[in-house]
């Protein structure tokens, strides 16, 4: 019987684990990581959504933190409503701050944020064209509820999108990201050891009526969708960076 390779990392196990962002300050230093470490991946999920958020009318983001993925969408596609909504009083300051900010260098867009439990969203059925969220699944507290909740809530033929972390990704590229985490090192890794493995998901998934949903990894991401996606992308390139700060 052939031996299995040894693991640097212990993540076998999905560990969750309460909202760590328990202080403002909290919240905009991970505003300032989104805008740093967080800007590729951050920026392929825009490049993700672009194709359906350039048709829709309005949006939901789940988990929206300080907003930023919404307000530059918003900003880029005038014609869609933006909602975003968060269970974190204070990550929802930080999106109002963000917003009041946009609008006064004239980036705004139709955005408005809010609280909402993610396991209880406030809507009904079928209320957005495209429902989204970023790095968000380890502050929710039940991910197969929430994720259920945008199933319901996203109409059909629209379109839902679910970005986060692999568990199950190469450990040499966690290693990679751990060198350029600096003192964000320890969150990455609860964040981490919170997501979820490919299989772990798919299983998931199924067990919601939801089997024909795309699960892939990318690099150190799982993209979860309800369309297929072209989820690959590499580091460099153009279509990552374009339209960070400006309208098209």
């Amino acid at each position: 019987m052939s031996e299995q390779p040894t693991r640097i990392f212990d993540l076998a196990e999905r560990v969750s684990v309460p909202d760590p962002f328990t202080e403002i300050e909290q919240c905009r230093e991970f505003d300032r990581t989104m805008r740093t470490q967080l800007i590729i991946p951050m920026q392929h999920l825009m490049k993700l959504l672009t194709p359906h958020v350039s048709q829709a009318a309005e949006v939901l983001e789940v988990g929206c933190g300080p907003g930023l993925v919404s307000l530059r969408l918003a900003a880029l596609h005038k014609q869609a409503e933006f909602v975003a909504v968060d269970a974190n009083d204070r990550f929802l300051e930080v999106a109002r701050e963000n917003a009041i900010f946009a609008n006064l260098v004239s980036y705004g867009g139709r955005f408005t944020c809010d609280y909402a439990h993610s396991n209880h969203l406030p809507f009904d059925d079928d209320s957005f064209d495209v429902v989204f969220s970023f790095c968000a699944v380890p502050r929710w507290r039940r991910p197969e509820k929430t994720i259920a909740e945008c199933a319901r809530v996203c109409r059909p033929g629209g379109t839902v999108v679910i970005y986060d972390l692999a568990r199950d990704a190469d450990e040499g590229m966690i290693s990679f990201v751990l060198q350029y985490s600096a003192g964000e090192a320890d969150q990455f890794m609860r964040s981490l050891r919170s997501g979820y493995t490919v299989p772990e998901m798919r299983e998931l998934l199924t067990g919601l009526g939801l089997g024909d949903w795309s699960v892939a990894r990318e690099g150190i991401n799982l993209v979860v969708s309800s369309v297929p996606l072209g989820v690959n992308y590499a580091v460099g390139d153009p279509g990552i960076y374009e339209d960070i700060f400006t309208e098209r």
